[in-house]
């Protein structure tokens, strides 16, 4: 019998019971697992090193070392010797996951804004001085992108989600609101301050304003020639030195880094393909350094003319975190020496007298890396990505034993055919890895010389301005591939190839809104939508996600509907064994008969859950639906009957189904294994 025909006759069958909603008894005050079901911690799949803020300035006894935010639960603020690499302290940012802003007051004080949480952090000079949490500047603000502090040791800072620009004086412990940089705006990610003025970076669409320290006046600079009316970009980086400004215009990879002459109020260079996050102070010569096509590269701002050094990075990600000049005690390294991080824990230095220059590995410890994406394929593998820092975990389902590779942030997994496709952040790339062949990413963890590129990328849908890369579902020959939009609305569905890698990219589908979960039913392609972009901006202009059809022989749109009114988005689809198709909104199941474009039933699992948060699984063994709601209940439901039990009450994100009928649980950088025997 067809797919389709028992699409139709289970349609039928359950046309003879009213289509209303069924939902499980309050959930007991106990958090204990149900009756049958057995819960195994089954330790962390990823973990690595991940420095985003960073600075040069004096250590704990006085002497510079690079002070560096290490992301983690929670991160540490840590103080490398730029003499050997060595960790000379280390303490906790409590309930902070990580942080882009550190900076370093001109008495040696050291502060941290904190991204999540919005807290701002304080070490003052010492060597026994402990970490203070001053609290949130702004009570409204969750995220501190960039911090500058100035010669009067005031900190500023820029934030999200209203765009507002901040002074903290640690004198008086007041805080300054300057308000939102612009009306509507929700990021400030750049920030840099002058004797009298702060510069304040948005994203998206590129803006740089100017605003006055004691008046509050604010003006926007115009944008350097060659960028337009800056729409769709991101002034990512500020930087202010002697009279200048550096404002890099692009992404956490590259951009183009403009200079800006604040006497004479001009633009005076753009500069392509330049990578984050910070352009040194002057050192010999008048040079800035700065990395240039992956190499650290000086640039004399006057002459516009660059020197190059011997340090070439390799790799997608080249960020430097944190650059500032030491004088180290070392003939070999005479004068002034510049030091800096990247991003997986290696220090460079470079010494403009001898044009000596060497990358030295920190001995800063991996740290858990959040789950980004959960995956359990036919081998019965389970894959693992990584969110931020990144990586891919292959776990053994039975040892919980998890070989690593380092990789982009991996939003969605899926294993067909002995291959594995990998949806990655930013950009919204694609990529094909094969598992029996040796992994060498020449972007993130090269091979041996010679090795064939394994993850091979196979989409990059950065010029369509995607960045996201939610769901993922085999179609037979090919493979569709659903995304989330940078600065505009509107995600791309792709449809590529298996045999050839050749893509074919709609994008909009359905008007102005992303593509979050994917399913594939007898040559229909259905996809679940989300009225947001991939980072809440702009704000939406449609009021309830929708589903829609797409026919892979015509290539066309079929059908589009709203299976859930007023829902915010449809994270999650599934499909049983009959062919009867399963979506998750907020906290209702429904079934949708595809021949009839209709729901024949809901199952309201968590009455009042409305977010856009949601995973489901199939267990084709047993016929049983596994639904995760609100980031912590999870259901098992009857696809016959409708009939739904809770299972578990605890924390959890991501949810897969082994073939044997095994779930798999992930919570924050935490896999749990669950067993279901009643």
């Amino acid at each position: 019998m067809t797919n389709r025909r028992m699409l139709i006759r289970y349609a039928a069958a359950l046309a003879v019971a009213p289509a209303v909603p069924a939902a499980w008894p309050a959930p007991p005050a106990s958090a204990e697992p149900a009756a049958g079901v057995t819960v195994d911690p089954f330790g962390i799949p990823l973990r690595d090193v991940l420095l985003i803020g960073g600075t040069v300035a004096p250590g704990p006894d006085g002497t510079p070392v690079l002070w560096s935010a290490v992301s983690g639960e929670p991160a540490r603020l840590a103080a490398i010797d730029p003499a050997t690499g060595r960790t000379v302290s280390d303490q906790e940012l409590t309930g902070a996951p990580g942080s882009y802003a550190v900076a370093a007051a001109p008495d040696g004080t050291v502060y941290v804004g904190a991204y999540s949480t919005g807290h701002l952090y304080r070490r003052r000079p010492g060597p026994d001085s402990p970490v203070e949490n001053l609290g949130r500047p702004l009570p409204s603000e969750t995220y501190i992108w960039r911090i500058a502090v100035d010669d009067a040791g005031v900190v500023y800072g820029g934030t999200f989600p209203g765009a507002r620009v901040f002074a903290h004086d640690p004198a008086t412990g007041a805080t300054r609101d300057y308000g939102q940089v612009l009306p509507g705006a929700q990021y400030v990610r750049s920030l840099a301050v002058t004797a009298d003025k702060i510069y304040a970076g948005t994203q998206p669409d590129a803006h740089v304003l100017e605003i006055d320290k004691v008046t509050g006046e604010r003006r926007e600079l115009p944008l350097p020639d060659g960028l337009g009316a800056g729409t769709g970009q991101t002034v990512y980086d500020l930087n202010a030195h002697d009279g200048r400004v550096y404002a890099r215009f692009g992404s956490a990879i590259n951009g183009r880094l403009g200079v800006y002459d604040t006497v004479g109020r001009r633009w005076t260079d753009l500069i392509d393909d330049v990578a984050g996050l910070d352009v040194s102070a002057p050192g010999p010569g008048g040079l800035v350094y700065l990395t240039r096509a992956g190499r650290l590269t000086g640039y004399h701002p006057g002459t516009g003319r660059f020197r190059d050094t011997p340090l070439v990075f390799p790799g997608r990600v080249v960020n430097n975190r944190g650059i500032g000049w030491v004088t180290l005690a070392d003939r070999d390294w005479p004068g002034r020496t510049l030091v800096g991080l990247l991003w997986r824990g290696d220090m460079f230095r470079w010494n403009p007298v001898t044009g000596r220059a060497d990358v030295v590995p920190t001995d800063v410890p991996g740290e858990p890396i959040p789950m980004a994406a959960l995956h359990v394929g036919p081998s019965g593998a389970v894959w693992v990505g990584g969110y931020l820092n990144g990586g891919l975990a292959r776990v053994d389902p039975d040892t919980g034993a998890s070989t690593f590779q380092r990789f982009a942030q991996v939003e969605s997994v899926l294993e067909t055919g002995g291959q594995v496709w990998l949806g990655a952040y930013p950009d919204s790339r694609l990529y094909r890895y094969d598992p029996a062949r040796p992994w060498s990413s020449p972007e993130y963890s090269p091979g041996l010389p010679g090795s064939a590129d394994n993850p091979a990328k196979v989409l990059d849908l950065k010029a369509a301005d995607q960045v996201r890369a939610r769901a993922l579902t085999d179609a037979g020959d090919r493979v569709a591939y659903g995304t989330m939009p940078n600065t505009t609305l509107g995600g791309a569905l792709a449809i590529v190839d298996k045999a050839t890698g050749a893509a074919r990219v709609h994008r909009p589908v359905v008007t102005d809104q992303s593509i979050v979960s994917l399913a594939h039913v007898n040559g229909l392609i259905v996809g679940g939508t989300s009225i947001d972009g991939g980072y809440s901006v702009p704000r939406p202009t449609q009021t309830e996600a929708r589903l829609f059809g797409w026919d892979v022989a015509t290539d066309s749109e079929a059908f589009q509907l709203v299976p859930v009114p007023g829902a915010r988005a449809i994270p999650a689809l599934a499909v049983d064994r009959s062919g009867l198709l399963w979506g998750l909104a907020g906290g209702q199941l429904f079934a949708v008969d595809l021949a009839a474009r209709a729901v024949v039933r809901r199952v309201t699992l968590a009455p009042g859950v409305a977010d856009s948060r949601g995973r489901l699984g199939y267990d084709a063994s047993r016929h049983r639906l596994y639904a995760l709601v609100g980031g912590r209940l999870l259901a098992q439901v009857d696809p016959a009957t409708g009939a739904a039990r809770q299972l578990l009450d605890q924390p959890a994100e991501f949810l897969a189904v082994h073939p044997d009928g095994r779930l798999f649980l992930g919570s924050g950088e935490h896999l749990h294994r669950v067993t279901v025997t009643g």
